[in-house]
C-alpha cells in the first residue's frame, strides 16, 4: 500500500491511497474478496452513505453529535433515531458506529483535531471528483467524542467537618473545602444555608469550620475513577476563635486578687 499526497491548490491537498499487487490473480482475488466488500461498506457507512442514505459523518454533523431522545427498531436491520422531534431511519450498523466510543474518538482525530489548527478551514469527502460531504471549522466541535455514561460504584453519606478555602456564589459552582488532610470541591445543595449566605445572614472569616452531611459519589468513567462531593446539609457553622478560652478557675483567681 502506498500513500501519495498531491497539492491541488495553495493550502489544499488530497490523499490518494493505491493498493498495488504484483500478480494479476492476486489483484483479482483481492478486488473480489470479502475484505474489499467490507471496506466499501465501511466507507459508505462512515463517509458517503449508500444510495443517498445517511452516513456517520452526516448523522453527527446534522444532529450536532447529540444523543438521540428516542431509538426505535423498525425491522431487524433498520433503526429510527429521533433527535428533538426530528427522526431519521438508519441501518443498525450505523447506529453501532454512532455509539461506538472508539470509532467516535478516531473520527474526532480525523476531523476535529485538524480543523482546530490555524490554516485548516474545511474537511471534504470527495468521490468521483464530486464533494460527497464537507465539515466547516465552525462544525468541528460536533465531532468531539462524547463522554461515556458513568457507572456509579459507590454512594455514601457521612458527617464531616471542613474549613473553607474558597466560596462560589454562582449557582452550581463548587466550594473548595479542606478536611485537614486534603482539599475537595463540593456542590452545596443545602438551600436554607445558601439562602442565608445570599442574604448576608451568614458571614465567614478565615478559619471558620462547617460541620456537614456530605454525599460522596464514586463513578467509573472512560477516563477512570471519578469522585464527586455534595454538601446536602450544613449542621453547624463554627466560627474561628477570636480570643483565648480561659478556665473558670482562672477567672475566679483574678477576681480574688
Amino acid at each position: 500500500m502506498t500513500v501519495n499526497v498531491v497539492a491541488t491548490a495553495p493550502g489544499s491537498f488530497e490523499i490518494g491511497i493505491d493498493i498495488i499487487q504484483s500478480l494479476y490473480e492476486q489483484a483479482k482475488l483481492l478486488l473480489n474478496g470479502d475484505a474489499i466488500t467490507a471496506a466499501l461498506n465501511l466507507k459508505e457507512l462512515v463517509l458517503t452513505g449508500a444510495a443517498g442514505g445517511a452516513s456517520l459523518l452526516w448523522l453527527i454533523k446534522n444532529y450536532k453529535g447529540k444523543k438521540p431522545n428516542r431509538v426505535e427498531r423498525l425491522s431487524e436491520d433498520t433503526i429510527r433515531l429521533t433527535f428533538d422531534g426530528q427522526s431519521t431511519d438508519v441501518p443498525l450498523e450505523l447506529l453501532r458506529l454512532y455509539q461506538d466510543l472508539a470509532v467516535r474518538k478516531a473520527l474526532e482525530g480525523v476531523i476535529t483535531d485538524p480543523l482546530r489548527k490555524s490554516g485548516i478551514d474545511q474537511f471534504r469527502v470527495i468521490e468521483a471528483k464530486k464533494v460527497a460531504e464537507e465539515v466547516d471549522k465552525s462544525e468541528a466541535s460536533y465531532f468531539v467524542s462524547p463522554e461515556p455514561d458513568g457507572k456509579v460504584l459507590l454512594e455514601d453519606t457521612r458527617k464531616a467537618a471542613f474549613s473553607i478555602v474558597s466560596l462560589a456564589f454562582k449557582e452550581d459552582n463548587k466550594w473548595r473545602l479542606h478536611d485537614g488532610n486534603s482539599q475537595i470541591s463540593a456542590i452545596i445543595e443545602d438551600k436554607d444555608f445558601l439562602y442565608k449566605v445570599d442574604h448576608q445572614q451568614i458571614s465567614f472569616t478565615k478559619g471558620d469550620v462547617l460541620v456537614c452531611q456530605v454525599r460522596v459519589t464514586q463513578t467509573q468513567t472512560g477516563g477512570g475513577l471519578k469522585t464527586e462531593y455534595a454538601v446536602i446539609k450544613v449542621d453547624e457553622h463554627i466560627r474561628s476563635p477570636q480570643q483565648m478560652d480561659l478556665l473558670i478557675e482562672d477567672l475566679k483567681g483574678d477576681q480574688s486578687t
